[in-house]
């Protein structure tokens, strides 16, 4: 019973996940629009992206297990066709002995881990007074993408301009946190399924130690209450800082995944 329950909340958060990164190809800020394509093979799903080849995010296999081997070569091949670098993102659940040894006869080495975590939605009184919290909306978007666009080093305003309609979406709730009346940082909550997805968590270096990030898991926590979610899920790098700062916060490990790349 208990491992049937964790499977199931492997697969919930792989369906969420996948849905965020199909979400994320439409509203990424890049000079070209992407093209995510899905090929099923066996019970592997492959996610390439045309665009941008080298992308692991974007190109990922995803589902591949042990009853998927024999299709291995096929898979490897679609990737070779399309000039891109497939990524075996590999759940626990799928990765045994005899599916590492085969990925690893073809090249592919486990390089990062990626945790994935879950929290209840709470009620959360602010800890942090001074920290203001602001739903993004038609009327303040602008501020968050001139603070995503400074983060990456600057964004043509015609992309940004067609892609703000993405960043006030239901499914996409954004929020900016002020210190002093000045931006401090920002984060998302991705909904899909009566699940929230926490995401793109950043404060501004000059603002960093004070409890922004805090106040702004703990605000999406509330929302996510409120708007009658059932859980909340994250993933964070395994053994970072931001791992431990969501367990501080009250989330709860699910599983770690790891990630199979090979050399080109």
């Amino acid at each position: 019973m208990i491992q049937q329950k964790v499977h199931q909340k492997v697969n919930d958060i792989e369906e969420i996940e996948l849905e965020l990164t199909r979400f994320n190809a439409g509203r990424a800020l890049s000079s070209q629009d992407k093209r995510l394509e899905e090929i099923r093979i066996g019970s592997a799903r492959l996610l390439i992206e045309a665009t941008g080849p080298d992308s692991l995010y974007y190109n990922r296999v995803k589902g591949f297990g042990i009853a998927d081997l024999e299709h291995l070569d096929q898979i490897v091949s679609e990737y070779e066709q399309r000039n891109a670098r497939p990524c075996f993102d590999m759940a626990p659940t799928r990765l045994n002995e005899q599916v590492a040894l085969a990925l690893h006869r073809k090249g592919f080495l486990p390089t990062d881990q990626l945790a994935f975590l879950e929290a209840e939605p709470a009620e959360a009184a602010a800890v942090h007074p001074d920290i203001t919290i602001e739903p993004v909306d038609e009327g303040n978007v602008d501020v968050l993408l001139e603070a995503v666009s400074d983060l990456m080093g600057g964004v043509p305003a015609d992309i940004l301009a067609r892609k703000k309609r993405y960043f006030t979406l239901p499914e996409f709730r954004n929020y900016l946190a002020y210190s002093d009346g000045q931006l401090a940082g920002i984060g998302s909550m991705f909904i899909h399924a009566g699940k929230g997805y926490l995401a793109n968590d950043y404060t501004l270096p000059a603002f960093r130690g004070r409890g922004c990030q805090t106040t702004l898991i703990r605000h999406r926590l509330s929302e996510a209450k409120r708007t009658g979610l059932s859980t909340v899920y994250t993933d964070v790098v395994f053994g970072s800082s931001s791992h431990n700062h969501m367990l501080v916060q009250g989330f709860k490990h699910v599983y770690t995944n790891s990630f199979w790349v090979r050399d080109q």
